[in-house]
């Protein structure tokens, strides 16, 4: 007999973690450049069922001091389902790549890993329509690289697109002078974000080695904060056809992010989910279950 009968909520919280494990993703060869020496990516990817020739190829971006493991339920989803090749890398000095821990050099080093990393899949899948998905920093990422036009269509979960000014603004305003100045050295304490209403997720990502618990460096923050900050200007002119995916209770950025996107972007292919329940790092919150399903339905409709 146990005294402890874990609760539907807990149930579907082990489903989400326990999807697929993150070592059945298959790896392709990527390097880079940083401060003169060679280092390595370490990249994913999923594959759709044997026998079948995949209908498109979905990019991954995750978020700030994450891995692409966090999201191997989603890729697993869509690669059974939606028959799309899922791939991905941990961003340099992330995840279980090579480099300086958490340092985010600057929009434009990122971008052209991602770019690289791109043009290297197009090779592979030859084509193929691609799509890119990301959350937090990866849904900024895959927002700019549907700019440049490189992806056929975007999927943007709490998008990095537009700053929450009422979190934590003075801490801002000093990373951005010190990430001017010495942005490599934090002279802040370990910082464990409010991102998730689930404190099981907070102690389970605590756990993991490979993510990034230091304080932000505040180069980093300089440049992830300029990126967000310049974003708005730019939903005018966003054609590419959109699902971008927002929850109400969101600290790390703007709430009305989708909503905002939703009312400048003149794509004529654009949708929002929003759960006003919702927090920011929603891939391991419950309401991923339902999220998963529509992303399948939406990238099946534009394969």
């Amino acid at each position: 007999m146990h005294w402890f009968q874990k609760s539907e909520k807990d149930i579907r919280n082990e489903r989400i973690q326990n999807a697929i494990p993150e070592e059945q993703y298959r790896m392709i060869r990527q390097y880079c450049v940083q401060r003169n020496n060679i280092i390595k990516l370490h990249t994913y990817r999923c594959f759709t069922k044997s026998n079948q020739s995949p209908q498109s190829v979905t990019i991954f971006f995750h978020g700030l001091n994450e891995h692409l493991g966090l999201y191997a339920h989603i890729a697993q989803a869509l690669s059974k389902q939606a028959n799309s090749v899922c791939v991905g890398f941990d961003y340099r000095g992330f995840g279980r790549s090579e480099g300086l821990r958490g340092w985010l050099e600057s929009k434009e080093q990122h971008i052209e890993d991602c770019t690289r990393f791109i043009l290297l899949i197009k090779q592979l899948y030859p084509g193929v329509q691609l799509f890119s998905l990301g959350q937090s920093l990866g849904g900024l990422t895959s927002y700019i690289i549907g700019m440049n036009n490189l992806v056929h269509g975007t999927i943007l979960i709490t998008p990095a697109l537009m700053d929450n000014y009422y979190n934590r603004p003075y801490l801002k305003k000093l990373a951005i002078l010190l990430g001017k100045f010495i942005p490599t050295w934090s002279p802040f304490p370990a910082s464990f974000p409010n991102v998730s209403k689930n404190p099981q997720i907070l102690d389970d990502h605590m756990k993991d080695p490979f993510i990034n618990w230091n304080a932000t460096l505040p180069g980093t923050a300089r440049n992830l904060l300029k990126m967000m900050r310049e974003a708005p200007n730019t939903f005018q002119y966003y054609h590419k056809p959109f699902l971008v995916i927002s929850g109400g209770m969101d600290q790390a950025i703007d709430p009305d992010v989708g909503h905002e996107l939703i009312k400048l972007s003149p794509s004529i292919d654009k949708e929002l989910i929003y759960y006003e329940n919702m927090w920011h790092d929603c891939i391991a919150e419950q309401e991923i279950l339902e999220i998963i399903p529509k992303i399948v339905e939406w990238i099946k409709k534009r394969q």
